[in-house]
């Protein structure tokens, strides 16, 4: 069972809806870029005058009883939302027809049992429409079409029992199937003008003098056109945003902690009820300055379900990058993603606490700066010390594998290098003054020459020595370089 909702006149209705002066007017609506404007659409007023759609500006004022106004699709759209949002009360499943607009097909199979049948469904849902300011048409039908023509062609509430179809069309003008220009002269020149005199044409006749469309056509006449149901789906990650604004300028982030953490909940309980978490946090804060904006982005490593840990991270991020100027107005849009699930260990657990982990870490951020806490992330250049910090990410827990027996050296290299004092003997380093003492050099290997990006001003080269340094009752094996350039020695790291 199909239940079709139409406003008629849409476009005025729109309009009247903001501007309710408007309601008892002959209206006439302009659309187009001056002096070029046209009428787009009329009400049945202005229509009782005889002012119709494309018109030019200066015919449409002739009727001086007639307001003619322009066109205002903000309040288009704005009506659009009531109209979704009304009907989502009646059926999930909702399709719109895109050639009419404001009007929608609601499949209320099944809804019986909260509004009662079919014709207690429709007045319900015709007295909800016209309680939010619209006057609307509604007919229940077997046949999708057939529910559209119905609520297009006649007024109130109509409802067609199961295989009445044909007699319940027949009486409406041809108007009602949206025919193309030619083909409703094509009609007018057979004297044909309602559904009832199309509908007994022979299908086969019909089909040799206009194709597929005349039969597309006596099908709509009489009820039978099928139709596969394509539901509106709105989108979940759209209905993730929280906006407000302020009734005075904010200068102090405290006070907007309050409003931060409500709008956090209020998120999370939209999030939460689709079994998932909250990915990301993007909160614009809108500045008192003209069209100036602070926007910042919170990405958790793993997704949280937590509020309080969500609130502390956008605390400490907006501490680190705080805003310009007085706020005015805030939004906060989440991204929600499926929850983190790991394994753990039986006794202990394999991996900090995410939350604690992610608070731990802007702490370390806001502290140090966003370019010094994460992971290495190695670069794609010939320079082997080149690398960049990238976002921590934990890696998944794997099973521990089996440790060599001589674990291999590792070079702990000095960020930035230190400066030193080396005696040569000949071409190769002798003795190393680092820190304050003298080293001797006992082994040394090298030297490796290395050099990169020549083709820029960046360009490096440096020479390259492992050494083995003994002074006092210490020994360390080490990596020194020298830049040919400038003829400096330097300490690279140290080998552990």
């Amino acid at each position: 069972m199909y239940a079709a909702l139409r406003t008629p006149d849409f476009h005025v209705q729109a309009l009247s809806l903001q501007q309710p002066a408007l309601r008892k007017l002959p209206v006439a609506l302009l659309d187009g870029e001056p002096p070029l404007e046209t009428v787009f659409a009329t009400n049945k007023q202005a229509r009782a005058l005889g002012i119709q759609t494309a018109m030019s500006r200066l015919q449409a004022e002739s009727f001086t009883a007639a307001a003619v106004v322009h066109r205002a699709p903000e309040y288009e759209d704005t009506a659009l939302e009531i109209l979704h949002t009304t009907a989502c009360f009646f059926s999930p499943r909702i399709e719109a027809v895109a050639t009419q607009p404001g009007t929608y097909v609601l499949d209320i199979q099944g809804m019986s049992s909260l509004f009662g049948d079919s014709a207690q469904l429709a007045n319900k849902l015709r007295q909800r429409i016209m309680a939010a300011g619209f006057l609307a048409n509604v007919a229940v039908s077997q046949n999708f079409h057939a529910a559209v023509c119905l609520a297009r062609g006649r007024a109130g509430v109509s409802i067609v029992p199961s295989g009445d179809e044909v007699r319940a069309l027949g009486p409406l003008p041809l108007q009602v199937l949206e025919l193309e220009p030619e083909q409703e002269e094509t009609f007018s020149s057979w004297g044909i003008s309602h559904c009832a005199e199309l509908a007994a044409l022979p299908e086969t006749d019909l089909i040799a003098r206009m194709g597929q469309s005349g039969k597309r056509l006596r099908s709509l006449a009489r009820g039978e056109w099928q139709h596969l149901m394509t539901p509106l789906e709105t989108s979940f990650e759209s209905e993730l945003v929280e906006r407000v604004e302020l009734d005075h300028p904010v200068e102090m982030l405290e006070p907007l902690l309050f409003l931060l953490a409500r709008m956090i909940d209020q998120l999370l309980s939209r999030v939460l009820s689709h079994s998932h978490a909250i990915a990301s946090l993007q909160v614009t804060l809108k500045l008192d300055a003209e069209f100036h904006t602070h926007q910042r982005v919170v990405r958790p490593a793993l997704p949280l379900q937590d509020a309080r840990t969500l609130l502390k991270l956008l605390q400490l991020d907006l501490e680190a990058h705080p805003p310009g100027a007085a706020i005015v107005a805030l939004e906060l849009h989440a991204q929600s993603a499926k929850p983190h699930r790991a394994q753990h260990g039986l006794f202990l657990p394999q991996a900090p606490e995410p939350g604690r982990l992610e608070v731990l870490l802007a702490r370390l951020r806001k502290l140090l700066g966003d370019e010094r806490v994460g992971s290495p992330e190695l670069l794609d250049q010939n320079r082997p010390d080149a690398f960049r910090m990238a976002r921590f990410s934990p890696p998944s827990p794997m099973l521990k594998e089996e440790q060599p027996a001589f674990p291999p050296a590792a070079l702990r290299v000095c960020r930035p290098p230190q400066a030193i004092g080396v005696a040569l003997n000949g071409a190769s380093p002798a003795q190393v003054f680092w820190n304050g003492q003298r080293y001797i050099v006992a082994e040394l290997a090298g030297p490796w020459r290395l050099s990169g990006q020549w083709w820029s001003e960046s360009n490096w080269s440096r020479e390259e020595w492992d050494v083995s340094l003994t002074g006092g009752n210490t020994g360390q094996i080490c990596r020194i370089a020298r830049d040919p350039r400038s003829n400096c020695w330097y300490m690279q790291g140290t080998y552990d």
